[in-house]
């Protein structure tokens, strides 16, 4: 009998027995014989394992307890052991496999063979893997397995990835017809594998497997290409440290796979290892974008040399000089420890967002124009000092759509913009809190809460705001937070931890509710007063802000002539400035008040912040004064009506709710305790937005929700508890597609002597609120105050210091 025809009627035979519910097994028969070249392309012995599993029916013989009725496996390991040993090379391993099929399934050999698969595991083959494996299950197909076959490569979206390879193991298989390896050697399947690996970089796994199938299916030479199928399985072994690692696999036929073109496949090019290669498609996308459409971009500054706020402000005064960018936004300043570098001065960090019709690489040359021709930076090594630095990290043409960078001088997104927080801080403060990074397609500002849940305090960051320089001295309000993870809830919790700043009343008018006529029109006892208050405020804090008012903002008081509040106000601060007895550079001048020509003379004069009860809504050209001064801080208070009516506006639990408007909160809409907040935060965006229209800067504003300004007794208390919502408020004007953002906005809270303390305990007298004062202020920096604005600076400044010491950590 032929022997093609022996294989037919066995082929015949196996498949009318299929799926027998018995089986007889042979794991792993250890051999030594040559199947080819070794793992050293050496034709030494090999060691294999041969696995046999044998469909049969042994009910007879469990029945009797007799073996003559079923297979013996002892012999049939001996007889499969002597048909290895008795020929010196196999050649190839597919012929060791179908010979050990073709000898079992030999007609009459053995009794109750109805199906068979047979498994040759070469464990000598290669040295990137442990074995191959050849397995037959049919004469007609075989499957051909490479396991654990371990690579380094880049993957991953993680600039932490990126900069250096990992270790992924692949397992592929492939089902073939008969033949496979006589015509394409498993051993250039694997070399290619591991070469086109090993050069090349992805982002996602995904990626990788459909590019290996592909480099495989160009690989095989068989003439029956289109049956071929083949499995790859790659495994991220570090990709999440609880598991042993997680991957995808995905089985194509070869016909697919000459259809695909892979990610990086036909342009792989060598991973350099000091270099951060992004995957994104290389083309040049000057054509593509440069259409004189207005295209949005985000850019970073930094500085760390002399007057760091003067470069920066030169920086963005110079980009938006050019006829073809134009500065649309800007965060607040941020101060970070050095990184790389450590023997350095901090930075001063920010974001900023622009329009601009230069594309990608001519909006680069004008950075590097401003910072190396125009400020003069000097390079002394990579991460030293700079006087100024700017780095484009996002880039999105004039339909919104993201544009990805990969050049030799330029990278977009920026390849580590999502490990700094010096670099996310500030750029949320710009971004929709929905956008998304490029790359990874998850949003922005979850990589900075990321980064914070598992903080260390050398990652916090210092929020400042600039003050007017004195005798030559850089001074900061400065505001520094922190973020717990709550057990309970997986929330992070954020908390200022920088001591609380302590601001002490001056009112130099007859008719202040609490302290009317106490030091009026009297400059050398106003004087001995400011000394008086520093003195106490300094044996417990390093510093004190001094508000000075001229003008009466109690409800329905008569106000004061512009003429005669300049005249009780700008003399006072001349003289503290000029007093030699007092320590300048702990002391902070504030001026009480809401008229755009006060504040004007107030500034020369020498005051660093402008505390405007009213919000700009009395006087708007008050942020004209404020814009022009960058230095000088500015207070945006709450506020409704003015000085006559805000006493009747007070009815927001009545209010509908505003339309347009998506409040963005983890609390529910329509949740009846959060409305009123909702709605002064609402208002006090509209402020901050209009303030920002007329170019003050975030880094100026420090926020007042204006405890006792068209609010009741409840009200203010709601509003204390609620800080932290107002610090952290965001909202979207869906008529126009714009964001608000306030991120650890500092607040400045006033509720001392107010007459909401007075009904509470039942004290009408206004000057003796102290003692109740300094609860409420203690409760306040619980509730994440950064400034309290007292008037009795000796008793509340103890509170101050023992509420710091209970809420904060510094």
């Amino acid at each position: 009998m032929s022997s093609k025809r022996l294989i037919s009627q066995t082929a015949s035979s196996l498949t009318s027995f299929s799926h027998s519910k018995d089986k007889v097994h042979i794991d792993n028969l250890k051999l030594q014989t040559i199947t080819g070249p070794d793992l050293w392309n050496k034709l030494n012995a090999q060691k294999c394992q041969v696995s046999m599993h044998i469909g049969t029916d042994f009910s007879k013989s469990s029945a009797t307890d007799d073996l003559k009725y079923s297979l013996n496996y002892a012999v049939l390991s001996r007889d499969v052991t002597n048909l290895v040993n008795g020929r010196n090379n196999w050649l190839q391993l597919s012929n060791l496999t179908k010979s050990i099929y073709d000898f079992t399934t030999t007609k009459d050999r053995y009794h109750g063979v109805n199906e068979l698969e047979v498994c040759v595991k070469n464990l000598d083959y290669h040295l990137r893997t442990p074995h191959v494996s050849c397995i037959m299950k049919n004469p007609t197909q075989e499957i051909y397995k490479i396991s654990n076959l371990e690579l380094f490569t880049i993957i991953g979206v993680f600039t932490f990835e990126r900069l250096q390879k990992q270790k992924v193991s692949l397992d592929l298989t492939i089902t073939s017809p008969i033949g496979l390896d006589k015509t394409s050697s498993l051993k250039d399947i694997i070399d290619n594998t591991v070469e086109y690996v090993e050069t090349s970089n992805f982002k996602t796994v995904e990626a990788l497997v459909e590019s290996v199938g592909k480099v495989i299916s160009q690989s095989v030479i068989s003439p029956n290409r289109n049956d071929i199928d083949i499995d790859v399985k790659v495994t991220k072994l570090s990709a999440i440290t609880a598991t042993d690692g997680v991957g995808v696999s995905a089985t194509k036929n070869v016909r697919q796979l000459d259809l695909l073109k892979s990610v990086g496949l036909d342009n792989a090019e060598a991973f350099e290892a000091s270099s951060f290669n992004l995957p994104v498609e290389q083309k040049d996308t000057t054509a593509a974008i440069f259409d004189h459409e207005w295209n949005t971009s985000y850019l970073a500054f930094g500085s760390n040399i002399g007057d760091r706020l003067e470069y920066i402000t030169l920086a963005l005064d110079l980009l938006n000089d050019h006829s073809k960018v134009k500065v649309t936004n800007i965060s607040s300043l941020f101060e970070s420890e050095p990184m790389y570098f450590k023997e350095q001065n901090p930075f001063m960090n920010g974001c900023i967002e622009i329009r601009t019709q230069l594309n990608p690489q001519d909006l680069l040359k004008l950075c590097k124009q401003i910072e190396y021709e125009e400020l003069k930076r000097v390079k002394h090594f990579d991460n030293g000092p700079r006087c100024i630095d700017l780095d484009i990290i996002l880039y999105l043409n004039s339909k919104g759509d993201h544009i990805m960078l990969n050049t030799a001088n330029l990278i977009v997104p920026h390849p580590r913009m999502l490990e700094r927080t010096f670099v996310l801080e500030p750029l949320c403060e710009l971004i929709p809190p929905s956008l998304l990074h490029p790359v990874t397609a998850e949003p922005i500002v979850n990589y900075l809460n990321q980064i914070y849940s598992k903080l260390n305090n050398e990652d916090t960051l210092w929020k400042l705001v600039p003050l007017p320089t004195l005798n030559g001295n850089y001074r900061f309000l400065k505001f520094k937070t922190e973020y717990e993870l709550n057990p309970l809830t997986s929330q992070l919790v954020k908390k200022t931890v920088s001591p609380t700043y302590i601001m002490g009343i001056l009112n130099t008018t007859p008719d202040s509710f609490s302290d009317g006529g106490n030091n009026f029109n009297n400059i050398e006892k106003q004087l001995a007063y400011v000394k008086e208050m520093s003195e106490n405020a300094f044996k417990l804090h390093d510093t004190i802000i001094i508000d000075i008012g001229g003008c009466s903002t109690r409800p329905n008081s008569d106000q004061a002539p512009v003429e005669e509040e300049l005249s009780r106000t700008i003399d006072l601060i001349k003289a503290v400035r000029n007093c030699k007895d007092l320590p300048q550079e702990k002391i902070i001048l504030s001026i009480d008040t809401y008229r755009s020509e006060v504040a004007k003379k107030a500034i020369l004069a020498g005051v660093d912040i402008i505390n405007d009860i009213s919000g700009a809504s009395f006087d708007s050209n008050i942020l004209n004064i404020v814009a022009e001064h960058p230095h000088v801080a500015y207070v945006l208070s709450h506020i409704r009506g003015d000085i006559n009516t805000m006493i009747n506006q007070d009815k927001y639990d009545e209010r509908e709710e505003v339309e347009g408007i998506e409040y963005l909160y983890n609390e529910k809409h329509d949740n009846p305790q959060t409305k009123f907040i909702r709605t002064v935060g609402y208002e006090i965006s509209r402020a901050y937005n209009k303030a920002l229209q007329r170019d003050v800067k975030r880094w100026q504003i420090i926020l007042d929700p204006g405890l006792g300004f068209a609010k009741h007794g409840n009200q203010n208390m709601k509003l204390m508890k609620d800080i932290p919502l107002l610090k952290n408020y965001s909202f979207l004007d869906e008529s126009n597609q714009e964001y608000t953002t306030f991120r650890n906005l500092p607040v400045l809270v006033g509720p001392s002597r107010k007459k909401f303390i007075g009904t509470i305990t039942k004290e009408d007298d206004a000057s003796k609120r102290d003692f109740a004062t300094g609860s409420i202020i203690t409760s306040c920096i619980g509730f994440d105050s950064d400034i309290v604005r007292v008037h009795n600076v000796t008793d509340c400044s103890k509170a101050v210091k023992l509420a710091d010491s209970l809420y904060k950590t510094l």
